[in-house]
């Protein structure tokens, strides 16, 4: 079988980005801007073969895996044998991240098919984030409340004019995050900051009182999902990221059914920060290998 492997570049923006779209999933790897900024923590690589495309990765606890970039109803004759072959030179772990919609092409008579939390992403409904409404959100929406009272609060989109304030935000939060610089996303989001154009990233800054506040970063992964990719903020001003949370899905994706807030990668912080939104929806991404 022949086979072409190129490292993950800008250039294939058109070509990977293209195919992510075409599938429509709410998975946050099937993102290309998730996937570029990304590139070095997961190695990423472009396998192409001659009925197929996918993206070669590692995943955080160090398994090789193959990641298909097209879905089985559009996928060329031949795509998922050339998948199997690849997989058979033992150089892959497994076939990840495969959400449940592909299943049926994996039955559990000839593969292994398992999930882990810490892969999965949390979706929740967007006109949650809009009100927090009910007993189980009073807490965000008290929040959200304190900070409305004690700060004359401003959401505006993300743009050359507000750079500045949003790095001297990230800068905040990586000097407040126990999270050493070489182990957290700084480096990502503010490439994420500098190149939001290019890999058509969406977002706002938000200010208390003239002064920069917090922001948020992510994209539309499909007609139904917003992900939110990067969300930073001043965490001494209480209620801050109630409020990025509420007025971003206001004001910026108010027609998305689902926010996406990506996986925890079992961070005990993350995950308890994510569960206190009370997830609507666990996206679970399995892991295929052949029995």
């Amino acid at each position: 079988m022949g086979m072409m492997e190129a490292q993950l570049t800008l250039n294939h923006a058109p070509t990977v980005g293209n195919r992510l779209n075409a599938m429509g999933l709410h998975i946050a790897e099937f993102s290309f801007p998730n996937l570029y900024l990304f590139r070095k923590t997961h190695d990423y690589q472009v396998i192409t073969t001659e009925h197929g495309m996918f993206v070669s990765g590692t995943t955080y606890d160090k398994k090789r895996y193959l990641m298909p970039l097209e879905g089985p109803a559009t996928a060329e004759e031949g795509c998922f044998d050339d998948l199997m072959n690849l997989l058979s030179t033992g150089q892959w772990d497994c076939v990840f991240p495969v959400p449940e919609e592909w299943l049926g092409c994996f039955p559990e008579s000839e593969f292994h098919r398992e999930y882990s939390l810490d892969d999965s992403d949390y979706l929740f409904f967007t006109e949650k984030f809009k009100t927090y409404p009910g007993k189980k959100m009073h807490k965000k929406k008290n929040l959200l409340n304190q900070f409305l009272k004690s700060y004359e609060p401003l959401l505006v989109p993300l743009t050359d004019d507000v750079f500045d304030d949003a790095k001297s935000i990230l800068d905040i939060w990586q000097d407040t995050t126990p999270q050493e610089i070489a182990a957290s996303d700084y480096h990502q989001c503010l490439e994420a900051l500098e190149l939001r154009e290019k890999l058509g990233l969406t977002g706002a800054m938000a200010y208390a009182d003239g002064k920069p506040a917090g922001f948020l970063l992510g994209e539309p992964l499909n007609e139904e999902t917003y992900t939110i990719h990067f969300a930073k903020a001043d965490i001494s001003l209480k209620g801050v990221y109630q409020f990025l949370f509420s007025r971003f899905a206001n004001d910026f994706c108010p027609d998305h059914l689902y926010i996406n807030l990506e996986q925890d990668m079992g961070s005990e912080g993350l995950r308890k920060t994510k569960t206190s939104y009370r997830p609507d929806l666990m996206a679970h991404k399995y892991r295929i290998t052949p029995r």
